[in-house]
């Protein structure tokens, strides 16, 4: 008889027991893959994208400022070659000692108390006021100071950033969103020389009084340049904690709010109609600071072994050289770049009606003349007016970069096209650091140097992309941080080093680049080869 009943009811009210069984669903408990995914694409992602930019703005804000007023102060610091190599790449070598603290040691144990939204909110407000200190600078080692501190408080929210940005992506979105991140973030790269054109070109405008204390124009620029860190405080307070960290802080009703967020937002749909109900407990850990230091040590150099170890370990060594020398070929360059352009400006305006008429003038004969009419050093003539043109080329090159190296990015999407547009990219180094010095005209210049910051910035973007594709997922992290921190040493020695040859031989300073990026085109065709294939068991050997 029940059975009838129960037969009865399945025939008569279908829609109760299909009720039932989405409320089953519904109650299961799901866990943070789940529920992610749940959540879908769509407006959430796009305004956190957004809500990002200032942040990564300030990053490249804070690296690439200082070539473009560095001329305005050779004056006020009495600044030789060495010493301007200091000034653009003392930044990168405090992000050199912070960043392997970052990645190595503390992130584990910062980011699990505090998360890497507050990590971000305390290392922008700590750079906003070391940019604020820096443009009071009245000493050359004061300047290089906060600049070094800058380098150091950046370090904290670059790292974080988009692993922060991914634990909002299911795993099937985030390729992609990384892609249009770094298009988006690297626009950036065209706001130094675009405010430059605006305040230097036109000094007088922009020499403020304030409260009896003279700001020339160039600490007007860099007083400009803090508003990105200062939106970027703003901005991340109005991000969510990351549902990720909120679990594992045992506060699964935050969590479930942020994901019915997310879905709402993203579906346009009630945050009532989100599936999952209830998210599975995660443990929260209850190791102490040295031990979670330990274990993130311990297990950072067990990466290591397996990254040297026989199957991977000419790939790995091969990579590193390749992302060290193509961040010293695009740093260099895109530091230096924008003080060549406005050198040869002074050239044409002060030098070149010295010469006889019609004599071909190589770069390097521009940036150190034969004839010698002025004392530079001793500060005591009126500098040439810059042209528009400086800047223009400048941007020019900033859009070139990030043009090329976003439709390199997105085309190489096998293995093989990655292979091929890394070797593409050390070739035109090679030439265009040979050619450039007999490049008599700006245009000439122009495009041989271009072309060595472009290729080299397309040769790292695609590195990074290549290790991730034929890298193990166990020890894909270290990897990634080992070319961060590699790429960084790469950043600060490239410029420092390559004023202290210039000043030497100006031919050799362009050879050695030349010559580096030849060495790289030839180990690039050992990326051809394969990699080797069931990594997981091998690693467990290991």
């Amino acid at each position: 008889m029940l059975t009838e009943i129960q037969t009865l009811r399945r025939i008569s009210i279908p829609w109760t027991v299909g009720e039932d069984i989405k409320n089953d669903r519904q109650q299961h408990p799901a866990d943070y893959e789940k529920a992610i995914a749940e959540t879908g694409y769509g407006l959430f992602n796009v305004l956190m994208l957004l809500a990002a930019v200032p942040v990564a703005w300030t990053c490249v804000l804070d690296t690439t400022v200082t070539t473009f007023f560095i001329q305005s102060t050779e004056c006020d610091f009495e600044l030789t070659l060495f010493r301007r190599g200091i000034a653009v790449g003392v930044v990168y070598i405090g992000m050199v000692i912070a960043g392997p603290l970052w990645d190595f040691v503390f992130q584990d144990v910062i980011i699990s108390c505090y998360g890497k939204r507050n990590v971000m909110i305390m290392g922008l407000i700590l750079d906003s006021v070391c940019n604020i200190l820096w443009a009071h600078a009245t000493t050359y080692y004061t300047f290089i100071l906060f600049k070094f501190l800058n380098g150091i408080l950046i370090a904290g929210p670059l790292s974080v950033l988009m692993p922060y940005l991914s634990e909002f992506h299911a795993p099937t979105y985030q390729p992609t969103f990384a892609k249009w991140a770094g298009v988006l973030f690297s626009i950036s790269n065209i706001l130094p020389p675009a405010i430059s054109s605006l305040l230097i070109l036109h000094t007088s405008w922009f020499n403020l009084t304030i409260f009896n204390r003279f700001y020339a124009t160039w600490r007007i620029y860099m007083l400009i340049c803090t508003i990105p860190p200062a939106v970027g405080i703003l901005t991340v307070c109005l991000m969510p904690k990351s549902p990720k960290f909120l679990l594992t802080k045992g506060e699964h009703h935050e969590a479930l709010r942020v994901f019915k967020m997310m879905y709402s937002m993203n579906k346009f749909e009630s945050p009532d109609s989100f599936k999952i109900s209830t998210l599975v407990h995660q443990q929260k850990t209850s190791r102490s600071i040295r031990k979670l230091c330990t274990d993130r040590i311990e297990s950072s150099i067990s990466n290591l072994r397996i990254a040297l170890s026989k199957p991977y370990q000419k790939s790995f060594l091969i990579i590193l050289l390749l992302q060290f020398s193509s961040m010293v070929g695009f740093n260099t360059m895109r530091l230096w770049v924008p003080q060549f352009f406005i050198t040869l400006n002074n050239f044409h305006s002060i030098n070149r009606p010295s010469y006889p008429p019609g004599e071909a003038i190589t770069m390097c004969e521009m940036l150190f003349p034969r004839i010698e009419n002025i004392d530079y050093a001793s500060c005591a003539y009126t500098a040439a007016q810059i042209e528009s043109a400086v800047y223009f080329n400048s941007m020019i090159i900033a859009s070139a970069t990030i043009l090329f190296s976003s439709i390199f990015t997105f085309a190489a999407n096998t293995r093989l096209r990655k292979v091929s547009a890394i070797i593409f990219s050390f070739l035109f180094p090679t030439v265009g650091s040979v050619v450039a010095n007999w490049a008599i005209e700006i245009p000439w210049m122009l495009i041989f140097l271009s072309s060595i910051i472009v290729t080299m910035k397309i040769a790292a973007n695609i590195i990074a992309t290549y290790v991730a594709d034929v890298t193990p997922t166990m020890i894909r992290p270290t990897v990634n941080h080992s070319l961060n921190f590699v790429g960084h040493i790469g950043a600060a020695l490239g410029p420092i080093l390559f004023s202290v040859v210039l000043g030497a031989s100006c031919l050799t300073a362009f050879m050695e680049i030349g010559c580096l990026s030849f060495v790289c085109y030839i180990l690039a065709f050992f990326l051809i080869k394969k990699p080797p294939e069931n990594d997981k068991v091998k690693i467990e050997r290991f």
